[in-house]
């Protein structure tokens, strides 16, 4: 790092201090004033109406990890690093994205889709400091890009597009997200900050090893790389899984983590509030749901049977804001917002952008000589050979030759692809057969949360009930009751994410195989299942009559609902 740079950090590290010195002055004072400690909520809320400090508009949340870069004015921006769990440059993770719609009316926006993630810099193109929070024996497993850590605030887009911007006087608009602006003027913005950088502090961002032509460079996040740090990155996503949130502490529910309209309570937003005013997710960031919807790089598609379909429209719209409702704030939900409306470039009051830092896929430094290296041992990514044909012409052949010794080469050679297309055909049946049962088990553990919550339920009647004979004692008797709605909710959340896995898994199978030869993989499984009479087969021999149910309505074009699904496994039996 530069001295320039070095001094700027220092200059900042003190700033931070200071900041953090009058939070914990305010947070006591409060306390003696009312009597104990005051929350989060509750200390944001002694701040006197408009007050706000220059961290406030760039930071006021510091954590171990952060990555800090300066800007125009005296402010900062905080990154997050996101690091992806891929191996080489042409092996991308698989991606289940997007949320399981129960609105019929919105399943061609929410489908889950598949896709890939990876990223521009390994391990050796970051500076030691930024890998911090990647485990060094980890690093060579994966690639990096960087996330804002918060959405851009006022102050911070009008100190890179304002040059007479003031920073002495600062309003509450400073600290929160900066809105009303166009796509266009959002990736203005990441060209002059990324200018800005370059001439001022080119150090500060990422390059790339042994290559003194190119360098990081911000933009807009794709719609996957922004999906995926919202759901927490390599600290809350398991890849190829369909997630619908992060997992949230047990202590927390939604309204900790986002700024939104709760429907049926008078706890609504009715303005953007400041950036970084609710908990992070898994991964560092802050308003990932809710507060200001956020742009991304994507144009907008449709999503079908687990692809994205149709033209490329507007642009995707992430994350839901403080006008919208709880399931529009789920990080896989996806709205087409329009890059022009008649009267202009579209903006809107709810809609701001964070941008991501990352790099180009082709610089020098050598990496072009692995990448066709990669390419080289990957033969053009070629999959299964299909031999049919092949066999056809070599049974002519046979047929025309008149040399008994070509004839038994050609004879040899056709009995080792035959043999060959058997094997790969088992290995494609046993692969969906792993795939299905894979979906039976998904099943089966909706059962097993569900006792779990059934016992939880009982156990918060008992207490609920004990809260009443024994008053005295209705402090521990309540924090056991709370206890326990914590887990029922928990156990909910679980049921709702297993529920969506399933439905997902099996509208993958729909779409990658083969009817033919997912009902040869169902047949395996119920001669699998009735081979033996016990306890365990006769479960999963039921489990694989409602999942064979289930593909047949998929290969109808109905649509399957993870409510239905779950009204179906937990019908009580018919009495005999």
């Amino acid at each position: 790092m530069s001295r320039p740079a070095l001094a700027l950090c220092r200059a900042q590290s003190g700033l931070r201090l200071k900041a953090k010195t009058c939070a914990c002055a305010l947070s006591l004072a409060a306390a003696l004033l009312f009597g104990g400690a005051l929350p989060d909520a509750g200390h944001a809320a002694l701040k006197l109406k408009g007050a706000v400090n220059l961290q406030d508009t760039w930071d006021p949340k510091p954590a171990d990890g952060d990555i800090v870069l300066p800007m125009p004015r005296g402010l900062s921006m905080v990154f997050r690093l996101a690091a992806v769990p891929v191996e080489g440059y042409l092996k991308p993770m698989p991606a289940s994205l997007g949320i399981v719609s129960v609105d019929t009316g919105r399943s061609i926006y929410d489908s889950s889709y598949r896709t890939t993630l990876s990223a521009p810099f390994t391990a050796k193109d970051l500076p030691e400091a930024w890998l911090g929070s990647v485990p060094a024996a980890d690093r060579g497993k994966y690639r990096y890009y960087l996330v804002a850590k918060y959405e851009v605030s006022g102050l911070q887009y009008r100190a890179v597009m304002d040059p007479s911007c003031d920073t002495a006087s600062l309003k509450t608009e400073d600290a929160r997200p900066a809105t009303g602006i166009s796509w266009f003027e959002a990736m203005l913005f990441t060209e002059r900050y990324t200018d800005w950088l370059l001439n001022n502090h080119p150090d500060a961002l990422p390059s790339f090893s042994k290559d003194s032509a190119n360098t990081g460079f911000l933009r807009l996040p794709t719609e996957a790389e922004w999906e995926y740090a919202a759901l927490g990155g390599q600290n809350g996503v398991k890849p190829g899984q369909q997630q619908d949130f992060f997992t949230m502490e047990a202590q927390y529910s939604y309204p900790d983590y986002a700024v939104y309209r709760q429907e049926g309570t008078s706890h609504g937003a009715d303005s953007l509030a400041g950036i970084g005013s609710r908990r992070p997710n898994p991964l560092g960031l802050h308003d990932t749901a809710g507060n200001a919807a956020e742009m991304t790089l994507d144009g907008f598609r449709f999503s079908v049977a687990g692809h994205l379909l149709g033209s490329s429209g507007g642009f995707v719209r992430k994350g839901g804001s403080f006008l919208s409702s709880r399931e529009e704030i789920l990080p896989g939900r996806r709205e087409e917002a329009a890059l022009f409306l008649k009267d202009g470039a579209l903006k809107t009051r709810d809609l701001g952008f964070r941008p991501v830092i990352s790099g180009i896929n082709t610089p020098g430094g050598g990496r072009m000589e692995a990448v066709n290296k990669e390419y080289g041992r990957a033969g053009g990514a070629a999959e299964s050979v299909d031999n049919t044909a092949l066999i056809k012409d070599l049974n002519r052949l046979i047929e025309q030759t008149g040399s008994e010794s070509v004839r038994g080469n050609l004879v040899s050679l056709r009995s080792q692809l035959e043999k060959n297309a058997d094997l790969q055909r088992k290995a494609h049946l046993a692969a969906i057969e792993s795939r299905l049962q894979n979906c039976l088990m998904t099943l089966k553990a909706v059962g097993h949360y569900e006792y779990r919550k059934t016992v939880e339920e009982r156990q918060l009647k008992s207490r609920e009930f004990m809260l009443k004979q024994e008053p005295s004692e209705a402090e521990e008797w309540q924090k056991l009751i709370d206890s326990s709605k914590r887990s029922i909710r928990n156990f909910n959340q679980f049921i709702d994410n297993v529920l969506n896995l399933y439905v997902v898994s099996l509208m993958e199978i729909r779409a990658d195989s083969d009817r033919k030869d997912v009902k040869a993989a169902l047949d395996s499984l119920a001669a699998l299942y009735g081979s033996e009479k016990n306890f365990y087969n006769s479960e999963m021999s039921r489990l694989l009559k409602i999942a064979s149910g289930h593909y047949n309505q998929l290969l109808k074009g109905a649509r399957l609902k993870p409510a239905a699904v779950h009204a179906q496994l937990t019908k009580p039996a018919k009495s005999k």
